[in-house]
C-alpha cells in the first residue's frame, strides 16, 4: 500500500507538471559570476566599459587632445574597478572562512575552491557498465569475505527500555524539517526543492500521511531508494581511466531524505533518553565532532606521558 502511494503521488506529481508547464529544449550559454561580484562591482564595470567606448569614439574624431583625456580617465576607472574586485575577493574569502571555522566540512571544501583543487573530470575512456561492474564487484566480495564471520555481539538493553513504533509525525513536524533541508534537488525529483518549499503548507498534510504510513508498515518506499549516481575522482592524481580511482556520490529524492531524517530523530531520542550511546561516541551525535575525539585521544596520551609509560597509536 505505502509503495501504491509513494507511486500514485509521483505520477500525479509529473502528470500536473506536464499539463501546466510541458518540458521543451532550452539552450543557453552558462555565464556563472563570482559570489563577490556584487551591485558595486558592476556599477563600476558599467563605468568602465563607458569610458572605454568614449575613448574608442574620441579616435574615431581624431581629436587627439579628447582622446588623451578619454585615455587618462579609461584607465584610472579600469584600475580603480580591478582594485574594487580584488579587495570585494579578499573580503568574500574572509569573512566566508571565518563563518566556516566551526563546520570543517565546509571549510575544507571552500579551502579547496581557493587552492583551485576542483575534481578531477571523468576519463572518456571508462563508462557507466565498468563503474557499476567495478562497485558490484566490490559489494559481492566484501560480502564473501563476511560469510562466515561470526554473528555479532549485543549488550540487552535495560529492562523497560523499548521502542516497538514509531511515534506518528505530525503536519508541523514535515513542514518545520522540510524548511531545514539544503536547496538541493535530485534528478529524481519531479519538483524542484526550493518550489516545494514554496508549497509545503499545501503538500504537507499528504507527505505526512505517505510518512505515517510507511512507518507504520515497517517498508521503505522503493522509489524513495532510487539515486543518481556520480562517479567523483577520489584524489588528485589517481589515474582516471581505473575504475577504483571513483567513490560514487549517490543523490536520493529529497522526499527520501526528508523520511529519513525524521526516523533517525526519533531514534536518536530514544537512544539519547535511554542512555544507549556509548559516553565515548563521538560521531553522529550532536555536540560530538572530531575535535572532542582528538581531546579524548590527546587527554590520553598526556595522562600516560605524565605517569611515564609509553604511548603508542595504531590508526
Amino acid at each position: 500500500m505505502t509503495w501504491l502511494v509513494c507511486t500514485t503521488t509521483s505520477s500525479t506529481l509529473n502528470r500536473v507538471l506536464d499539463r501546466l508547464i510541458p518540458l521543451r529544449p532550452v539552450f543557453r550559454r552558462r555565464r556563472p559570476t563570482d559570489p563577490w561580484f556584487d551591485a558595486e562591482c558592476r556599477a563600476a564595470k558599467r563605468l568602465t566599459r563607458r569610458l572605454e567606448r568614449a575613448y574608442a569614439a574620441a579616435c574615431r574624431r581624431r581629436a587627439a587632445a579628447d582622446a588623451t583625456a578619454a585615455r587618462v580617465a579609461w584607465y584610472g576607472q579600469r584600475r580603480v574597478y580591478r582594485q574594487l574586485r580584488q579587495q570585494k575577493c579578499r573580503d568574500f574569502w574572509a569573512e566566508k572562512i571565518e563563518t566556516e571555522r566551526s563546520h570543517p566540512a565546509k571549510l575544507w571544501r571552500s579551502v579547496d575552491q581557493v587552492l583551485g583543487c576542483g575534481h578531477v573530470p571523468m576519463s572518456s575512456s571508462i563508462d557507466v557498465e565498468i563503474i557499476n561492474q567495478f562497485f558490484a564487484d566490490k559489494v559481492a566480495n566484501v560480502r564473501l569475505s563476511t560469510d562466515n564471520a561470526p554473528p555479532p555481539t549485543f549488550t540487552h538493553a535495560a529492562a523497560g527500555l523499548t521502542l516497538n513504533e514509531f511515534g506518528k509525525l505530525s503536519v508541523d513536524d514535515v513542514t518545520s524539517s522540510f524548511r531545514q533541508l539544503p536547496d538541493k534537488s535530485s534528478a529524481a525529483d519531479p519538483i524542484p526543492t526550493f518550489v516545494l518549499k514554496q508549497t509545503i503548507d499545501l503538500l504537507a498534510p499528504f507527505v505526512a500521511e505517505l510518512f505515517n504510513r510507511s512507518l507504520a508498515a515497517g517498508h521503505f518506499p522503493g522509489r524513495f531508494k532510487d539515486a543518481f549516481i556520480t562517479p567523483i575522482v577520489k584524489k588528485a592524481g589517481f589515474d582516471p581511466t581505473e575504475a577504483c580511482s571513483y567513490r560514487p556520490i549517490s543523490n536520493l529524492p529529497v522526499l527520501s531524505k526528508l523520511l529519513e531524517r525524521l526516523a533517525a530523530r526519533q531514534l536518536m531520542n530514544y537512544l539519547t533518553s535511554s542512555n544507549l550511546l556509548p559516553p565515548l561516541q563521538s560521531g553522529f551525535r550532536p555536540g560530538h565532532t572530531t575535535e572532542s575525539a582528538v581531546l579524548h585521544v590527546l587527554s590520553d596520551v598526556l595522562i600516560a606521558v605524565d605517569r611515564g609509560d609509553f604511548a603508542v597509536m595504531a590508526l
